[in-house]
């Protein structure tokens, strides 16, 4: 099982083929820092054979209408050697697929795995300036590669490219999701390895990010889920709960109020999702800013689509596979 990984795409073709360069250097080199590295992926077996894990089976690309279809140029980038800066010559833009085509064709087999002689690219329309939309069509992608089997698709994200709207979205949906097994952002030392399309350095260039899950038990969502339909005092969650969940409160030493409103109540209650009133309980503030992101991401899991079906049945998404 290969890894997808997902990344925001603005003018830079370094974005992507700059990590891609990178993995493919330790991927080739596989000494004892690098399987550690690459140790979280792949299946259990694949590890204990010996076999390589890590390789990267699609690259899913998130960008505008125009940087697709060509009418915004890439910048201009320095074909430096990997893990050196070079600063010239200057090579000019170009249409972006065509440039990062040419350019995957040359570095994307140096992480493909053994059996691979080719890749999948799916580019994906997103809107710059608008994060419904955006955040909408990425966890519609996320749900997509969650869905497929036992464990699903193995996620990896990537927030150097593109701008806060689309690294945004791409944070939120890995949060909510508790699918992407990695974040992580690459970065240059100057101006001049910004414009370098390979890796620059190994140390310092790849930074691993959290991937910090909003992680709600069943007891928590049932006392939104009760706050949602009317305001409530301590005393009545306390009994509505009780008989609901004797055995998850028993276990957590809660054996009335109080306790309750110390060990449940008041986590929510400090992470703004419920609020409180000298009587009663509501939702709280920072709900009502998660809510809208959670019901787009339970509309996109109810489609139980894969990728491959999701590129055929929307126009905003296209399925490209890239002979080596």
């Amino acid at each position: 099982m290969g890894v997808y990984h997902l990344m925001g795409l603005g003018r830079s073709p370094g974005v992507v083929i700059g990590p891609i360069t990178y993995l493919g250097h330790r991927y080739q080199r596989w000494n004892e820092d690098d399987k550690k590295f690459f140790a979280r992926s792949g299946e259990a077996k694949q590890r204990e054979e010996g076999k390589k894990v890590g390789d990267i089976q699609a690259l899913v690309l998130f960008t505008t209408k125009e940087v697709l279809n060509g009418r915004i140029l890439s910048f201009g980038y320095v074909m430096n050697p990997a893990g050196r800066i070079s600063k010239t010559p200057l090579r000019e833009g170009g249409p972006m697929k065509d440039i990062l085509k040419e350019l995957l064709k040359e570095e994307w087999p140096k992480i493909s795995g053994e059996r691979r002689k080719s890749g999948t690219i799916f580019w994906c329309e997103i809107d710059r300036r608008d994060i419904k939309v955006t955040y909408e069509r990425v966890v519609q992608v996320i749900a997509a590669l969650s869905g497929v089997g036992k464990r699903g698709k193995e996620i990896w994200v990537n927030l150097t490219g593109g701008n806060n709207v689309v690294n945004s979205a791409l944070q939120i949906a890995s949060s909510l999701s508790g699918s992407v097994a990695r974040m992580y952002y690459v970065q240059a030392e100057n101006e001049d390895a910004e414009k370098c399309i390979r890796y620059t350095a190994e140390n310092g260039y790849w930074v691993e990010l959290p991937v910090l899950p909003l992680i709600i038990d069943p007891v928590g969502y049932s006392v939104i889920e009760m706050l949602q339909e009317k305001p409530m005092s301590l005393e009545q969650l306390y009994g509505n709960l009780k008989s609901l969940y004797w055995k998850e409160l028993n276990d957590k030493g809660i054996d009335d109020e109080n306790k309750f409103h110390q060990i449940c109540l008041f986590p929510l209650w400090k992470a703004g999702l419920i609020a409180e009133t000298p009587k009663e309980y509501t939702i709280g503030p920072q709900w009502e800013v998660i809510q809208p992101y959670r019901e787009s991401l339970e509309k996109a899991k109810e489609r139980k689509l894969t990728i491959e079906q999701l590129a055929r049945q929307e126009d905003w998404i296209e399925m490209e596979e890239l002979e080596f």
